[in-house]
């Protein structure tokens, strides 16, 4: 298939890319300037310099693609973001979702694959959610871009046909995240506090295995659908923390209350302290996905191999 490609520079675009290429795909991607084309040529895709926000450009790039995948984000690099460093990220959700969707009008797509977050779930309280299980009323700041690209999409595939797949991915990790990299820096210097009782639950996704995820929905597409992508084992955050502290030869994390963490880290100590889990039958049942690294060990273990542990 021909497929075109935003955010293929990004940790989930590039193995997304590479597995595409693997099989046989004629890819595509959108790149903002020079370094990201050949970011993208290495890759074994074809760039294409432009901007996402102007839509004459991308009805012009989606071309005759028989697939378009939507994997741009804008993910703030700072351990205390606030309401303004999400303003690209928003700004991706909305007006970058609605230019693909518009240019896909009209068109015979196989699919359109958009990635979307399980954090619009909120915090459970430790529960299972599954896909049909409402989104809270009050969807979290940072997410709510995403609930509104979920539904402008799903509106788009009832009254225009266009074959769109919401994959709603756990929180990414991987050698070549930010985050990932960031957090077992702080936990290797004791910077990374356990919140609370550290018994609220975490549910993660090797990047790779979201990438899997993102190739069969684009090849094998149930339009209308959304999937929940995690792993199969949320752990509870102390119990992450101290194994990843051990696998560091770090000392033990310390404990902070979540008040303090809230007044010294904002919103993102409200975000290491909520609980949730994710059901994921459904993916496994329709696509035949399942993650190759099925628990955050496994995963961190392949980090720690092509890291060397250098963090």
């Amino acid at each position: 298939m021909k497929i075109f490609v935003t955010g293929g520079t990004g940790v989930l675009g590039q193995p997304t890319i590479r597995l595409l290429v693997a099989r046989g795909h004629h890819v595509t991607a959108l790149a903002r300037n020079e370094p990201r084309a050949h970011v993208v040529a290495n890759l074994g895709a074809t760039p294409l310099i432009g901007d996402l926000f102007d839509a004459n450009f991308v009805k012009t790039a989606v071309g005759d693609a028989d697939s378009i995948l939507h994997l741009a984000t804008a993910i703030p690099k700072k351990a205390a973001p606030g309401g303004k460093d999400w303003t690209l990220n928003d700004r991706i959700r909305r007006e970058g979702a609605k230019h693909l969707l518009d240019a896909a009008k009209g068109r015979k797509l196989h699919s359109f694959v958009a990635q979307s977050i399980t954090f619009l779930y909120g915090d459970t309280r430790g529960e299972w959610k599954r896909e049909e299980d409402p989104l809270p009323r009050n969807v979290p700041r940072n997410s709510k871009s995403a609930a509104e690209m979920e539904a402008n999409a799903l509106a788009e595939y009832k009254i225009n046909n266009i074959p769109v797949v919401i994959l709603r991915g756990a929180l990414f990790y991987s050698p070549a995240s930010y985050s990932t990299r960031a957090m077992l820096d702080a936990i290797r210097h004791r910077r990374f506090p356990i919140l609370g009782s550290g018994d609220q639950y975490w549910h993660w996704i090797y990047v790779d295995d979201m990438a899997r995820a993102v190739v069969l929905a684009a090849e094998h597409p149930a339009p209308g659908e959304i999937f929940n992508v995690a792993d199969d084992w949320p752990f509870h955050a102390a119990d992450g923390m101290n194994y990843m502290a051990a696998q560091l030869n770090a000392p033990a994390p310390f404990k902070m209350s979540i008040l303090l963490a809230r007044i010294l880290l904002g919103g993102t100590a409200t975000f290491l302290a909520q609980s949730a889990r994710y059901r994921t039958d459904k993916i496994k049942k329709m696509l035949g996905w399942s993650p190759m690294y099925p628990t955050y060990r496994e995963g961190l273990a392949e980090i720690f191999r092509t890291m060397g542990k250098r963090v």
